[in-house]
């Protein structure tokens, strides 16, 4: 079969673009979109907080650059960046933090990457700055909750560039995404009678592995059989991931698949599930579901966030994943399952028909679901807030078929030929570390930041701000949008003097009163407050002079300045 995952090519050298030089022959850097509530710095979490985590652990080891550059929300995200990286081995190694205010010093590295799929409002903030000055990276992870597909639907609406790329992790998800843009794009065309395109690449990176990780210890397998009181020969059959019966697997496919193995192959099987449940509601699902479903076989039930128990990768026989979830886009384990070096069976499901050849690494397992307009009522409900994400997942999840008697022919076959289960293993290892290692991964996104600065240099710009028109139409400019609310507005000829008792000593201490300066920082500094007082002492002046003898740069919080001046009767107007 054709790799989903194709070598990317190299290109040519990165090119110079609004100050940004890079050196022929080396990857180009991006500045890395940092919130604490986006990465897992303990490492005990799995889904996409845990996946944007190994993204950033990976820049910092396979970049090959030694600064790290991060744009940050909050003054708190700071700090946890620091932390982020000292946990994560890049003790003492530069971390220059980007506040967004700070946004044109972007354009000094060219790209900012963002964890997620939400291109729409960088898009916008760029726009009130310069279109061109650097490039946007997202990245899907769950495509089936709302706010997701708010994210893909605004790449029609915001103003999204030809160098600006959304990448998806699977050909499925790419598909689900470009799906969700062709019937937006006809919602649009019956309101308008235009049909917007989406402007951003899509181009298919996956998710990425330490391979390095998954080697076993000498004697490992025994000692983890031992402790669990697993024979040396018996049959284990391991499930590594979060036990979520809506959002992740449901379980009786495998349970009813592993009960008929137990009944055929007459000797004890053991499945091993290593994850953790989000309530007792779902390990009692679980439970209740094994009981009565695989009577015969040896169940056992591992915490994940325990690091002895995530070694359970060296002591089973055959990795099994069956997805059945929307909510599942890529999929992880699968993939570390093959760096450990086992044999996979999976459902024949969305980012996994990416990952595992099958008959190569493993075995894919048919799947079925019902047609288009079944699940109509699902959708409704959940646009409704009737469903939660999790019932919509489970509704959907509960309506897709495995193939119970495939699977289990399966397992069957692969507990009885050992030789298979090697050679499948050592592919599996082979196209984990050459595929989907961290530093492959890091390599092609690199190489998309290079082709989206070649398109940068080169693309014509959609939708270009006009002079004298707001960049933003829905977040204008409170004294542009709001200018009907006040009798009179400041212009440059507007004559303003000092009231008498007015002095720059006076606008000090206005600054220091919580309710009179409550967001200083929107403000001139106290010096150019005082230069702007003291200038008024010789008697009235025209707005534009005292404004016009200010750094461009400070012209617009000037304007605000000689409002609050105004507000705090420092300042006499006509």
């Amino acid at each position: 079969m054709s790799d989903a995952y194709p070598a990317r090519g190299r290109g040519g050298p990165f090119h110079q673009r609004r100050g940004v030089a890079v050196i022929a022959g080396r990857r180009p850097p991006a500045v890395i979109a940092f919130t604490a509530a986006d990465y897992d710095i303990s490492g005990d979490v799995a889904g996409r907080r845990s996946a944007s985590a190994g993204f950033l652990a990976a820049y910092l080891r396979h970049a090959g650059q030694h600064d790290l550059t991060c744009l940050i929300h909050e003054p708190d995200d700071a700090p946890a960046l620091r932390d982020f990286v000292d946990c994560r081995g890049g003790d003492g190694r530069p971390v220059d933090c980007i506040a967004l205010g700070q946004l044109p010093r972007l354009a000094e590295i060219g790209t900012l990457y963002t964890p997620g799929p939400e291109l729409g409002r960088y898009a916008w903030l760029r726009r009130g700055v310069d279109q061109r000055c650097f490039s946007l990276v997202g990245v899907t992870h769950t495509l089936s909750e709302s706010h997701a597909m708010d994210a893909v639907g605004r790449l029609l609406t915001a103003p999204v560039q030809a160098w600006d790329a959304l990448v998806c992790t699977t050909t499925a998800a790419k598909r689900a995404v470009e799906r969700a843009l062709d019937e937006y794009g006809e919602y649009f065309r019956g309101l308008t009678g235009a049909t917007p395109g989406c402007r951003a690449q899509l181009p298919v990176i996956p998710l990425g592995v330490d391979s390095d990780a998954f080697v076993a210890g000498d004697g490992e397998r025994e000692a983890f059989r031992a402790r669990h009181g697993i024979p040396r020969d018996a049959a284990m059959l391991l499930y590594m991931g979060r036990l979520d019966h809506a959002e992740k697997a449901n379980p009786v496919p495998f349970y009813i698949a592993a009960q008929h193995v137990a009944e055929r192959i007459g000797r004890p099987l053991y499945l091993v599930e290593v994850g953790w449940f989000r309530s007792d509601f779902f390990a009692e699902a679980f439970t209740q579901a094994a009981t009565v479903l695989a009577p015969s076989v040896k169940r056992i039930v591992l915490d994940s966030r325990q690091a002895a128990n995530r070694r359970a990768w060296f002591a089973a026989d055959i990795f099994v994943s069956l997805a059945d979830s929307v909510q599942e886009t890529f999929g992880l384990t699968p993939i570390e399952a093959m760096a450990a070096g086992l044999p996979v069976v999976v459902s024949d499901w969305d980012g996994y028909r990416d990952t595992v050849r099958d008959g190569v690494d493993g075995f894919r397992v048919p799947t079925l679901t019902p047609p288009a307009g079944a699940g109509e009522a699902i959708a409704f409900d959940y646009a409704a807030g009737t469903f939660n994400h999790t019932m919509f997942s489970a509704a959907a999840s509960q309506s897709s078929a495995v193939d119970v008697k495939a699977c289990a022919d399966i397992l069957a076959r692969l507990i009885a030929e050992p030789e298979l289960r090697r050679r499948l293993g050592a592919a599996g290892r082979r196209r984990a570390r050459d595929t989907f290692d961290w530093r492959v991964v890091i390599a092609a996104y690199q190489d998309l930041w290079q082709e989206l600065a070649e398109r940068r240099r080169a693309c014509p710009e959609t939708a270009p701000v006009v002079a004298g028109r707001p960049a933003r139409p829905l977040e204008m400019d409170p004294f542009d949008l709001f200018r009907d609310w006040s009798s009179a507005r400041l212009s440059p000829q507007t004559v303003l003097s000092l009231p008498p008792g007015a002095d720059a000593a006076l606008a000090g201490a206005m600054r220091e009163l919580r309710a009179a300066a409550p967001v200083p920082e929107m403000l001139l500094d106290a010096a150019g407050t005082a230069r702007l007082v003291d200038a008024l002492h010789g008697g009235p002046a025209l707005a534009g002079d005292l404004i016009g003898g200010l750094e461009p740069a400070l012209r617009p919080a000037g304007w605000r300045t000689l409002g609050w001046l105004a507000k705090s009767a420092l300042l006499s107007w006509r």
